[in-house]
């Protein structure tokens, strides 16, 4: 999970609040025959770099495409009506959910859930997850794992920006992060990123690493973030550094 930017405070949602603070959700989604829903979902995934917030699975068609609110609209209270609130949504998947398990026999459900569709599966309040609008670009908090290609938490820059080590494991075990399904598309990114270097080390290019952060990097942003990060290291956090990535 990487951290997500909420940049435009000006859009069709929140000029629709303006006018109708009070209103629900499903009146806004519906509203116009649902033509500013499209226009706040496109926008939402754009801030995001096409990336699907909580597992960085490169965002699909338009149907596999959902808003969450991260705090459920039912908490809402007469001052505060998280409904309509732009800083209370982020583009996430179907987690999984579309997979019908006879079409696709390797990725069972719900064993393969994910994400909102794991956390709505299981009843996981939004208190038990990293919020991603509220933690930080740097310090990356997750490793991969080369060898099972499952998510951990990188304990020491846990430390390091005072976040709780357990909160970010109940994270990875409450969304179900490391499900096979993810377990597998992240295995792909461990592929690609051990012949670039094969490809590096037998035309012994010392720049290889560097080049690699830059070839990936460069993209806003790629899918599984989180992992390439993790595998460049120092590689990946000097560019990011240097383009000023804020998320």
């Amino acid at each position: 999970m990487k951290r997500v930017l909420k940049l435009s405070s000006c859009n069709v949602l929140t000029v629709y609040e303006k006018r109708y603070p009070d209103d629900r959700w499903d009146n806004f989604s519906n509203y116009s025959s649902g033509r500013l829903y499209k226009r706040l979902k496109k926008q939402i995934f754009q801030e995001q770099g096409e990336l699907y917030a909580y597992c960085e699975s490169k965002v699909e068609k338009s149907y596999k495409q959902r808003v969450e609110h991260i705090n459920d609209k039912l908490n809402s209270t007469a001052t505060d009506n998280l409904h309509l609130q732009w800083t209370n949504l982020i583009g996430v998947c179907l987690g999984g959910s579309d997979i019908q398990n006879r079409e696709n026999p390797l990725f069972p459900t719900p064993a393969n859930l994910s994400c909102d569709a794991y956390k709505d599966h299981k009843n996981i309040s939004y208190k038990e997850v990293l919020n991603p609008l509220e933690i930080q670009a740097f310090p990356n908090l997750f490793k991969f794992n080369k060898r099972n290609h499952e998510l951990e938490v990188n304990e020491c820059k846990c430390q390091e920006a005072g976040i709780d080590t357990q909160f970010v494991k109940d994270t990875i075990v409450n969304l179900n992060l490391n499900c096979d399904r993810l377990k597998t598309a992240r295995h792909q990114i461990l592929i690609a990123y051990n012949r670039e270097v094969e490809k590096g080390r037998k035309a012994k290019d010392r720049e290889v690493m560097k080049k690699l952060a830059n070839k990936w990097f460069s993209q806003k942003f790629p899918s599984f973030f989180t992992t390439r990060r993790d595998l460049l290291g120092k590689h990946a956090e000097e560019y990011l550094l240097r383009v000023n990535y804020n998320g």
